[in-house]
């Protein structure tokens, strides 16, 4: 099991040690082109982009071309005698020998249809007045394109965080690690220091062998800290779609000053979220009046134009084209047009309050994490002088214990409170970097961040 840890560790340094330097605008801006869940949503905003145009040509006629192949049982024929006035004089013998005469009761029968009728026209409907439903099928789809977009935005909010998370993710287990190395070596230092007093007599075999002991808990610590390293720049490698791994090249840094709340404040009005629920009162509030609408009439208009026609007399006495006006009112609906309208305005009343709700979350929200940025920084600078007093304090001890007036549990104690005073600091300046990133993603103001990564104080 030792050796697997073992080979793992080594293929882990190894790849550190080849790792492509990447600083964070250009994975930030990688992320954008490469990555599938922005992707997917530019591609939502494209489907409902694309929707609204189709939702155009609803205001357009309609023209279609109608072929039609017809059997009929029979012939349709006209019998000129079943007519008046003919059909009163055939019942007379007068009127009877003058039929015989002019070639018997068939002649007077002339076809209309054939049997086998073709026929093939176009056909234009143009709705004219619809109560409003056209108009809000528009309204609708204008309103899926706002919210795919707002969908995005909130998309490209969370990967932002996200990367910048484990980003410095990764710049904090960097520089653990050297920490916990630096470590490392100071106790070897002291080991081999501590063999030597012990070979002259200065020092009890248990000191040297606490020493050691304490070595062997640093190096331990160190590779553990090297593998969680390899790992983080594993996952970073992967986010941004890089084929061999990357190493973050922006250090961790500290700016001393927050913009003004108020500001961050006032941008809340355009978070995604909001732009959302917007949407959503808006589609409520459509769906209202198309409701209403279903109340109102349809008016239309109509017309035909015969292509083709096989149908003998019958397409002679037809006319070759036509046009209309319809109008079609609904009297009795199935549709519960009355339940539909109470259900919309609820549904728009719903939206309503959970937009307020949100607005109210998303300023305590903002406060929370603005307070949390300043608590990061006022715990990275008290550390500032935690760790000058841990450098001192171990200073004076290396001096006792090369003077014999301290013990080496002393000194052990003294160089893993520089250590965790240290890391300590790490860990603070890695909270504020996220927190801020996680800050400015809620008020919408990413750019600020870049700007605060470059005029920032670097943390090394």
């Amino acid at each position: 099991m030792l050796k697997k840890i073992l080979v793992a560790w080594l293929l882990g340094v190894a790849s550190l040690a080849s790792a492509i330097p990447l600083p964070l605008p250009e994975a930030w801006h990688t992320l954008l082109a490469e990555d599938d869940q922005l992707a997917a949503g530019a591609a939502a905003e494209e489907r409902a982009t694309a929707m609204v145009a189709a939702h155009r040509s609803m205001l357009l006629p309609q023209i279609d071309v109608v072929a039609s192949y017809t059997r009929l049982e029979k012939k349709v024929e006209l019998d000129a005698l079943a007519l008046e006035p003919l059909h009163d004089i055939a019942n007379t013998a007068p009127g009877q020998a003058l039929i015989d005469l002019m070639g018997g009761e068939g002649w007077f029968v002339s076809p209309v249809s054939k049997q086998d009728v073709v026929r093939s026209s176009l056909v234009a409907m143009w709705p004219l007045y619809t109560g409003g439903k056209i108009k809000a099928a528009g309204e609708l789809a204008a309103l899926s394109k706002v919210e795919a977009s707002a969908l995005l935005a909130e998309m490209r909010r969370l990967r932002f965080t996200t990367l910048v998370a484990t980003y410095y993710g990764a710049v904090l287990a960097e520089n653990i690690t050297q920490t916990l190395n630096t470590t490392s070596h100071t106790l070897a230092q002291h080991v081999n220091a501590a063999k030597k007093r012990e070979a002259q007599g200065q020092l009890a075999k248990v000191e040297r062998m606490s020493i050691e002991v304490a070595y062997e808990e640093a190096r331990l610590k160190a590779d553990q800290a090297a593998q969680k390293q390899a790992t983080v720049i594993n996952a970073l490698s992967s986010m941004v779609h890089a084929n061999q791994p990357v190493s973050p090249s922006s250090p961790l840094f500290i700016h001393p000053t927050l913009p003004p709340l108020d500001g961050l404040l006032t941008s809340l009005a355009e978070h995604p979220s909001l732009q959302v629920l917007n949407a959503k009162k808006g589609k409520a509030k459509t769906l209202a009046k198309a409701s209403r609408g279903l109340y109102h009439p349809n008016v239309f208009m109509y017309g035909s134009y015969h292509l083709y026609d096989n149908n003998g007399y019958a397409k002679d006495i037809s006319p070759d084209w036509f046009v209309g006006l319809g109008m079609r009112v609904p009297l009795v609906d199935r549709a519960g047009r009355r339940h539909k309208t109470a259900a919309a305005d609820s549904a728009a009343t719903e939206a309503a309050h959970l937009q307020s709700a949100t607005e109210r979350k998303l300023t305590v929200l903002l406060e929370r994490q603005y307070s949390e940025v300043q608590q990061a920084l006022n715990e990275y600078q008290t550390l500032e002088h935690s760790i000058a007093l841990a450098n001192e304090a171990l200073h004076l001890q290396e001096r006792a214990f090369a003077e014999g007036l301290a013990r080496s549990l002393d000194v052990i104690d003294a160089q893993n409170a520089l250590t965790a005073a240290q890391t300590r600091q790490q860990m603070a300046a890695a909270h504020y970097v996220i927190a801020l990133s996680q800050l400015f993603a809620l008020a919408g103001q990413e750019a600020l961040f870049f700007d605060y990564l470059h005029q920032g104080e670097p943390v090394l």
